[in-house]
């Protein structure tokens, strides 16, 4: 039985859960050349009961399973607490079970066909993440709030507090620059960070993404009436970084 407890200086453990044998045994063997610790589950049940008892680092989990699916598995490993990060393995056609996978607590998806070396920079991502604990604590800078367990943000000011309306992309842009409020970031980093690897995205989406950011960052102001709110700056030849105002409170 494989190891619960792996020592600090064990590579990466995962755990795949995929019920296509051909598909499972290329995707272990990239990944152990790669350096990872992989352990394989045929079915839902297996699985779920290998996620339950190990200290996996992630996990890969198809939707369609043998005995089970993965949305399931997905609920009942948050249900018991575990944050390790979640790749949701998707038929490319199956937009309704990605957003389904999504919410159940995955935090990325792959649809099939995939290349390996997308899953691998994916994985990478997922890995440099914040663990979830992190991610679902609140962060101010400023007047400007994130409440990362109800993924609400707000601007409180003399007019009443305005609720900031953010696409998902947005949102996890303005969750990166304000937990590293005051941080010049790279272009890569906010690339790997929000889109999940720079090999992914262009330069002109994210500039798209940081210039919708700003004007709702401006509407929440004009509409609550706040001062001292943050701003995002343009770092020439780096990034960006967000601003507190002058006399305004960092990130707390």
């Amino acid at each position: 039985m494989p190891d619960p407890f792996p020592s600090p200086d064990a590579p990466m453990w995962v755990l795949l859960i995929e019920d296509e044998a051909r598909l499972a045994d290329s995707v272990r063997r990239g990944l152990e050349e790669e350096g990872y610790r992989v352990d394989v589950a045929g079915d839902a049940e297996v699985g779920e009961r290998l996620a339950l008892e190990n200290a996996y680092d992630a996990f890969v989990v198809d939707w369609r399973l043998p005995r089970g699916d993965g949305k399931t598995i997905v609920e009942r490993v948050r249900a018991a607490g575990k944050d390790q990060p979640v790749l949701m393995l998707t038929a490319l056609s199956d937009v309704e079970h990605r957003v389904a996978g999504l919410d159940a607590g995955a935090d990325d998806y792959l649809p099939k066909p995939f290349a390996f070396e997308e899953l691998v920079a994916r994985l990478r991502a997922l890995l440099r993440r914040p663990p979830l604990s992190d991610q679902k604590r609140t962060v101010a800078v400023g007047p400007l709030v994130l409440d990362g367990e109800r993924r609400r943000v707000t601007m409180a000011g003399p007019l009443r507090e305005a609720v900031l309306n953010l696409r998902p992309k947005e949102h996890a842009m303005l969750e990166v620059l304000m937990r590293s409020a005051d941080a010049a970031l790279s272009r890569t980093v906010l690339a790997e960070r929000v889109w999940g690897d720079p090999l992914f995205v262009t330069d002109n989406a994210l500039d798209v993404t940081v210039s919708g950011l700003r004007q709702r960052l401006a509407d929440a102001e004009r509409e609550s009436g706040a001062s001292g709110a943050p701003s995002i700056e343009t770092i020439r030849g780096v990034g960006y970084r967000l601003a507190p105002a002058d006399g305004a409170p960092g990130a707390e």
